[in-house]
């Protein structure tokens, strides 16, 4: 600051050394265009040297100037405002408008909740203590700014993950469509004139499919059964007579026609299961079926084992009577 100052006051001296441009053919003046103006640092200077001569009034309404956002052309860099409303403040006491001297501090702090107290060595004492009373009084305010930023970015952050929350659930849905591929099976006629149950199976009617298929075992062997009983007992009572041996014919022709009844209801039935087996699978017959089945997932589609979310990390300053900080918000 001392430095700039020095280099203002030699530009106004080197200024007021140097002659005067010479007037233009009309007879005016020649003045630097409005939009010609120094840089940021150069402008601080300047205004550094009128604040040094004593010129508060002009100072203040050079920086007014310059720290006007929709202003023709404002101060850009960060540092300078910041400095330029220090000055701007220091020229507001100078030349006695001490009721709007609070404001640029006000603005500077709000900016920078970390600002340090301006240097002693460059401005007085009430603008230091100015300051520092300032700042004392934006303590909570500059606190509720803060918590309500750090809670904005945490439910910023809450809203981030929902996201990729509901990301990587459509993703796990696509991923498990892609795994599944749809199936046309073509079902045959001929198979529904074949017996124990192949037609309703076919017909995907598993449950009567398979009480058909038990039942015409069972009949059809029970069947078989008593004609081969039938035939067993009377070659055995053949072979007795042959040998002369005596046989109770009455127990033999009781116990064959016994037989010959279980195998002719056995054997009707049977045959009635087979034909109303065939006639329901021709009634209920369906040409074909859309089958759904899993595929492995495409190469393309796989997730990489290493792919991990990167980490998220901000920092959100905090101020109070006893200092400052950082507070840290991330994810890891």
């Amino acid at each position: 600051m001392v430095l700039l100052s020095a280099m203002a006051l030699w530009s106004v001296h080197a200024a007021a050394q140097a002659p005067k441009p010479a007037p233009a053919s009309g007879g005016t003046p020649a003045h630097k265009k409005p939009d010609d103006r120094l840089s940021d640092e150069a402008e601080l200077a300047r205004i550094a040297g009128l604040y040094e001569v004593g010129k508060y009034r002009e100072c203040s309404s050079e920086l007014e100037r310059l720290l006007d956002p929709l202003g023709r052309a404002p101060l850009r860099q960060s540092a300078i405002v910041e400095n330029a409303r220090v000055y701007w403040s220091a020229c507001l006491l100078g030349a006695g408008a001490t009721d709007g001297a609070d404001a640029p501090l006000r603005a500077a702090i709000h900016e920078n909740p970390q600002m340090k107290p301006p240097d002693s060595l460059v401005f007085p004492q009430p603008v230091v203590q100015l300051f520092l009373r300032v700042r004392e009084s934006l303590v909570n305010e500059i606190r509720a700014a803060e918590q309500a930023r750090i809670k904005q970015a945490q439910a910023e952050a809450r809203k981030r993950e929902e996201e990729r929350a509901r990301d990587r659930d459509r993703m796990a849905a696509l991923e498990t469509l892609a795994q599944q591929e749809s199936v046309i099976v073509k079902n045959r006629r001929v198979l529904s004139f074949v017996p124990f149950g192949v037609g309703q199976l076919q017909n995907r009617e598993e449950t009567l499919g398979y009480t058909l298929m038990v039942s015409e075992v069972l009949l059809g062997s029970l069947s078989l059964t008593a004609i081969a009983v039938q035939s067993r007992r009377a070659a055995t009572a053949d072979e007795l007579r042959r040998r002369g041996e005596a046989v109770n014919e009455e127990k033999h022709s009781q116990d064959q026609a016994t037989w010959g009844a279980v195998k002719v209801a056995s054997g009707w039935a049977f045959v009635a299961a087979v034909v109303a087996g065939v006639v329901q699978a021709q009634l209920a017959y369906v040409p074909e079926f859309r089958e759904t089945r899993r595929r492995p997932l495409p190469p393309v589609l796989r997730r990489s084992s290493n792919s991990n979310a990167p980490s998220e990390v901000s920092a959100l300053p905090y101020f109070d009577t006893t200092g400052g900080g950082l507070n840290l918000v991330g994810r890891f």
